[in-house]
């Protein structure tokens, strides 16, 4: 596998004439984050090593990195150039983006059971974000709790957007399409025809809501792929009012629409379940 290693990053660094001050995130893989530097503006550097990437593999990419850049929402990171190819033949691409201050969610939800207040206003500003994504019919495919950040503010901004379909190539392959254990969807197992889809969108925000409030994951990866698979394709999850009994029927429902194991009996994208939160108190 080809690495985003350090002389790939000066690659990039070079190309977008830019400042290097570091690695952001663990180091090593296929993709480096790096915290660079502008004229004295801070921005974060994002460099994928490709492989077996063909002229129509980058022209997507491109578009798909133009589109997200003209994306203007609070709650979507936001795309400061467009993708640049490495090297010819080309064998990495990379682009900058803005630069965020706080953690990323997935240092937020390790055994904490939220409030069902802190959990709605997770839940409503990172629909809100893939709302926007969705208006220009973009699939995030791949939203973990990593690939979500929330700021010294408290707001909530949606990472990578998009770019897991066409250009990262990232996370793991199991039984169908690309994504992040634990955080899969039945549809990237090919349960339905098509694979992700909006509503698959929705499903992950509801497994990030489900384990903000319950502190577990509805379906956690204990290392067994077989036994993950197993269990998501039949949906065999604990109803979320054995862990958080004193949550309404209301709010239980919702989540619970928002995992439904049909994509059709979910909210239908990232807005319906936007607004079904905002009428949910």
């Amino acid at each position: 596998m080809t690495v985003a290693d350090d002389a790939l990053v000066a690659e990039a660094v070079s190309a977008l004439q830019l400042t290097d001050e570091g690695a952001i995130g663990a180091l090593g893989g296929q993709k480096a984050v790096r915290r660079v530097s502008r004229d004295g503006q801070p921005f974060v550097l994002k460099v994928v090593a490709l492989e077996f990437t063909t002229d129509e593999t980058l022209k997507r990419a491109e578009r798909e990195v133009q589109l997200l850049a003209s994306i203007s929402n609070p709650n979507v990171v936001k795309v400061e150039s467009g993708l640049v190819e490495l090297g010819s033949p080309v064998h990495a691409a990379a682009w900058i983006e803005e630069y965020l201050d706080g953690e990323d969610l997935g240092n937020l939800l390790k055994g904490t059971q939220w409030s069902w207040s802190d959990a709605r206003s997770m839940g409503m500003q990172i629909a809100n974000g893939l709302a926007a994504g969705h208006e220009k019919s973009v699939i995030h495919r791949d939203l973990s709790a990593n690939n979500v950040r929330r700021l010294s503010d408290g707001t909530y901004k949606v990472l990578d957007f998009g770019f897991a379909r066409h250009t990262l190539r990232s996370g793991v392959t199991v039984a169908g399409q690309r994504g992040t254990r634990g955080y899969l969807t039945p549809e990237h197992l090919n349960s339905y025809s098509g694979g992700p889809m909006q509503m698959s969108d929705v499903f992950q925000v509801g497994i990030l809501m489900y384990t903000a409030l319950t502190g577990v994951s509805p379906y956690p990866w204990k290392g067994d792929d077989y036994e993950y698979v197993s269990r998501l394709q039949s949906g065999a999850m604990q109803p979320l009012g054995s862990h958080r009994p004193d949550l309404s029927p209301e709010q239980m429902e919702l989540i619970h629409r928002a995992l439904h194991q049909q994509p059709a009996r979910r909210f239908r994208n990232a807005a319906a379940l936007r607004d079904a939160l905002e009428a949910t108190p």
